[in-house]
């Protein structure tokens, strides 16, 4: 009798973790179903989502590539633009050393002459 009781006792435990355990086993059904689901949609639409990104990935690259050819080309112009710089100012030094001191004297000279000439007409006048 007491084994029947113990059995008894086992077989309604049994019972209620088997019933306790449906809704478990359940959900679990269901999320794997629902796990299925969007492993089948994420395998329709992975091939389309890894050619798009493989385009973008080719066009960043092309983009790339042609922002460091303009960057090249734009730094040439710049070189450019320097070099006449220079030469533009190495030009004006040269014209101030060559034509500076032969102005100068000459301004002393007219200078002179006009200085001269205003000394000598004001002794005409004076006489």
């Amino acid at each position: 009798m007491l084994w029947e009781i113990s059995l008894l006792l086992i077989a309604i435990a049994f019972l209620l973790l088997i019933l306790f355990a449906i809704p478990t086993i359940v959900q679990i059904r269901r999320t794997a179903k629902t796990v299925e689901l969007t492993t089948k949609i994420l395998n329709q639409n992975l091939p389309g989502i890894l050619t798009n990104l493989d385009e973008i990935t080719t066009n960043l690259i092309q983009t790339t590539q042609t922002v460091y050819e303009q960057v090249d080309n734009l730094k040439n112009v710049v070189d450019k633009f320097n070099h006449i710089a220079d030469d533009v100012v190495d030009f004006e030094r040269r014209i101030r050393s060559e034509i500076e001191i032969p102005i100068m004297e000459t301004v002393n000279t007219v200078t002179a002459v006009i200085k001269a000439t205003k000394a000598f007409l004001e002794v005409l006048r004076l006489k």
